[in-house]
Parts: structure tokens; sequence; C-alpha cells
């Protein structure tokens, strides 16, 4: 992972590959994808998506990684959206699968990238139709992708070659697939989502970001922390160090 990361840019894996446990999906995705954690928020695109988010801050000490949740998710000027926003919250640390999950990810980055000190977003995203509107950067420095659950076809994910603009990567990532890619060297996106015999179509989804340090730990002054965020049921805490 860390070879093919440094030498084109990117690398795909899998959950079990990475040693979650195998009902790390169905567990994750009966906790947070249902409603009163994941939520539609006005103006976010496209309509029928719903959508929660959380942002990790961490630590590395001598190879270990310490976690813990950062005042903050708002989003400022960000996916050619002005001003801030702030969508539904839930506090992954309070999960120990969770936070094995982010540990996980963040000890893919190579050693000789990671940052000491940084933040990291996870955003759930659960879509119908369109999955992304054009292909973009998140303007981050590395990009997770993690399908947990797809209903129907399509959803084919796409790297573009931001110099040649050219498609260096296609692929419909499988449940259980993941992908993470050096966000400067990358246009993303993914096609819409096909129905099944059924009519139906439907995919869960992280995507994470190991973020700059611009991104919050150098805000724009007058930021705050936003009010009461909604935590999932029956989860027991987790040491996170």
């Amino acid at each position: 992972m860390h070879s093919d990361l440094l030498q084109q840019g990117y690398a795909v894996t899998s959950d079990q590959a990475i040693g979650l446990p195998e009902k790390f999906r169905d567990n994750f995705v009966q906790t947070y994808f249902v409603d009163g954690v994941i939520r539609h928020d006005k103006g976010d695109w496209p309509v029928d998506r719903k959508r929660a988010r959380d942002v990790i801050y961490y630590e590395w000490h001598d190879g270990e990684l310490r976690l813990e949740e950062y005042e903050t998710i708002s989003l400022t000027d960000r996916a050619g959206i002005k001003g801030e926003r702030i969508h539904a919250r839930v506090m992954l640390l309070h999960d120990p699968q969770a936070v094995e999950l982010i540990k996980a990810f963040l000890t893919l980055i190579p050693p000789d990238r990671r940052r000491s000190k940084g933040t990291f977003g996870v955003n759930l995203f659960r879509t119908y139709t369109n999955v992304v509107t054009a292909p973009h950067r998140d303007d981050e420095e590395f990009i997770f992708i993690y399908v947990l659950n797809r209903v129907g076809g399509g959803a084919e994910t796409h790297l573009f070659d931001v110099n040649a603009v050219t498609t260096d990567f296609e692929h419909q990532l499988q449940p259980g697939e993941l992908i993470v890619f050096d966000d400067e060297r990358y246009l993303h996106d993914a096609s819409p989502l096909k129905p099944d015999a059924d009519g139906q179509a439907m995919r869960d989804a992280l995507v994470c970001t190991v973020d700059y340090e611009a991104t919050y730990l150098k805000p724009k002054s007058g930021s705050a922390a936003e009010p009461g965020a909604a935590e999932p049921p029956e989860l027991v805490a987790a040491a996170t160090s």
C-alpha cells in the first residue's frame, strides 16, 4: 500500500486486508446509516443525498496514534458552496470499531508523508442517484473512499491525471473495498448509480480526508464549535490511545 501510494499516487485494498472485523460493515451501516444520524441538509447536492460528519484530531507519538474529537466539523467555502456549513455530527470515537477504522486508515499513509499532528475528516454519504456532480478535488492531502454497501450498478470511481486530464483509474468499488489517493495528483468523480432489476439503487460510503493544516488547525478568526451533536445509541466508550 505504501509503495503504491508513493509511486502511482493511489492504492486499493479492502477492509479485510487491513484487519477490520468481518462484521464491521454490517455493524457500521446498522449503527450510523439510519435516520436520526444521517440527514439531508438544505443546499447540499445531490438533493437526495443523506450525510453525517466527524472530524478527528490526531497526533503521532513514536509510531503510535492518539485520537480525540476535534472541536468543530464546520466547512467554509468548500465544494463551490460559499459560507459556513455544519452537517449532522456523529461522535465516532465513542465506538471502538470506528476507532479501529480511523487508526487503520491513518496507518496506510506512508511514514514519510505523515504529519506529526493533524485532522482527519470522516464523511458518511448515502446516495441514491448521482454520487458526485463533476470531477473535482477536495483540496486536502489524501482522500479515502470506502464503500460499505451498494444496491444496483454504476458508481464507478474515476481518477483523472490533473496534468494530462486522462483517466488513470476506473473501478467500481465493491462493498468492502477502499481506495486512498493523493488529492493533489488527481481529480476524482464517480458515475451515477444504476437501478437494479427491482428499480432500486443506493450506495453507502465513507469519504475521509487527511487534511492540510490550514483546514482546521489554522482556522479563520471568529469560528466556533457547533452546538449539540447527534450520537448513535448504545455505544460503549472507547479509549483512544
